[in-house]
């Protein structure tokens, strides 16, 4: 699962250097850089879901239709 946005202007202008990054360090960039996150970000129970999976989102939907 990605949940960097490779699509973000950031991302667009500093790519080889943030693709050089370790984990640790990525992590440091997306606290400083939202802008790097895919959104949305749902967690459903332990499952996470990164951006927009329309599978996964409609699969919340009936769940929370068929328990809530």
């Amino acid at each position: 699962m990605d949940i960097l946005s490779r699509r973000s202007r950031v991302y667009q202008a500093r790519r080889d250097e943030i693709d050089a990054m370790t984990g640790g360090e990525l992590l440091d960039e997306m606290i400083r850089e939202p802008t790097l996150i895919r959104r949305p970000l749902i967690l459903d129970g332990n499952r996470l879901i990164v951006g927009f999976d329309k599978k996964a989102l409609a699969a919340i939907a009936v769940n929370e239709t068929e328990t809530g």
